[in-house]
């Protein structure tokens, strides 16, 4: 019987008298920590191995890319109705230059439409800051100035395989290209939208509706961007633009410009559905050599819808006058199918039925198959 109490009532008393030693306990605490922090120090030593490399600096190589553009067509006018070529290859060379800068060149290597050669050319070569204050940026160099939205894509980047006739008629088949400097800014506002702000200024390359080889006036180009965040599956864009510079006869041409992009991308199917509206316009005022400014516009807007997984559906309708010729007028139906297996592959068929008061009407289908390699920087949103 004496056994049995001293079984059941020995842990009682070890137990009150931890209780009325506080110091104890503590120590003992005080001592398992001390010897868990031992152990994760310990644990973070890494031992030295003779003759193996523990760290190895960054690489400093730059990243490399190459996309290329083939293309068949059918167009009902003309005498070769039926074309199949290699269209382009761009190739693109990006890296930071050191923590303060990042460097940027696209060479391009496209075929001459009259002679079918092959010509190298240097589209993009930019050197843009990374840390300056006040939330600003500065590129330099060669770009696409940010009139309206797309002026900025590069052909493979654009949903459709063509480049809507407003930007076609007044800045050539790729769109605007200058040379000088650039500087954009976070716009603070009390607001809960996106705002930024672009301001070029430099040299324009030769276009229908820009020409300042010649002359020592430059070009000027705003841009001011609005973006908004609708609710988590769709968001909208606005900005508004503005360019000065010269034409052809060394006088004055002002545009202004204006573009609207609604995304729906739900985010429970946000890999097999989506839905992209865009639309952007022009107004252009060009001075001629008889003392008259010649007024024109052009617009489009354009849908694509995402129907599965890798496969788009899309469609466009341009309006575009050009820029020395009040009176004339282009417009142009577009449909698209794109098929795209991956990031690295885009396979498009388009048709288009193009009428103007200038020319004959004429119908053409293109099937454009896009690939690239190497690493390619993100397109902006």
């Amino acid at each position: 019987m004496r056994l049995f109490c001293c079984i059941i009532f020995l842990p009682l008393f070890f137990s009150f008298a931890a209780a009325q030693s506080p110091l104890d306990s503590a120590a003992v605490a005080d001592s398992m920590l001390t010897l868990q922090l031992q152990a994760e120090m310990q644990s973070q030593i890494t031992p030295v191995q003779t003759g193996s490399v523990t760290r190895s600096a960054p690489s400093t190589n730059p990243d490399i890319s190459a996309i290329g553009d083939f293309r068949s067509s059918y167009s009902s006018v003309g005498p070769r109705n039926i074309e199949t070529y290699f269209n382009a290859l761009e190739v693109q060379v990006s890296s930071v230059v050191d923590p303060y800068a990042e460097a940027n060149f696209l060479f391009s290597f496209g075929k001459d439409s009259l002679n079918g050669d092959f010509s190298a050319g240097l589209e993009v070569a930019t050197l843009t800051s990374l840390s300056l204050p006040y939330s600003l940026q500065v590129t330099l160099g060669k770009f696409k100035p940010h009139f309206t939205k797309v002026n900025t894509l590069h052909p493979h980047a654009f949903s459709f395989v063509e480049f809507p006739a407003m930007i076609k008629n007044y800045f050539g088949n790729e769109g605007l290209f200058m040379e000088g400097m650039s500087a954009s800014v976070l716009v603070p506002n009390p607001w809960d939208f996106y705002q930024e702000l672009d301001v070029e200024i430099g040299r324009s390359a030769s276009t229908p509706a820009l020409d300042n080889g010649g002359s020592n006036k430059l070009l000027y180009s705003a841009y001011l961007k609005n973006f908004f965040e609708l609710s988590e599956n769709s968001t909208l864009g606005f900005g508004l633009s503005g360019l000065s510079g010269v034409n052809a006869l060394d006088l004055n041409t002002v545009m202004a410009g204006t573009d609207l992009t609604y995304k729906w991308k739900p985010v429970q199917f946000n890999t097999y559905n989506s839905f992209t509206w865009q639309t952007e316009a022009l107004l252009c005022r060009s001075d001629s050599s008889s003392g008259h400014a010649v007024q024109s516009y052009g617009a489009y807007t354009m849908f694509e819808y995402q129907i599965e997984k890798r496969t788009f559906i899309g469609a466009r309708f341009d309006y575009s006058g050009l820029p020395m010729a009040e009176k004339s007028d282009e417009r142009t139906a577009s449909l698209l199918l794109r098929f795209q297996p991956t990031e690295f592959q885009i396979l498009a068929l388009e048709f288009q039925h193009v009428n103007s008061n200038y020319g004959a009407s004429y119908q053409q289908v293109v099937f454009r198959a896009i690939f690239g390699i190497g690493t390619h920087a993100a397109h902006a949103y």
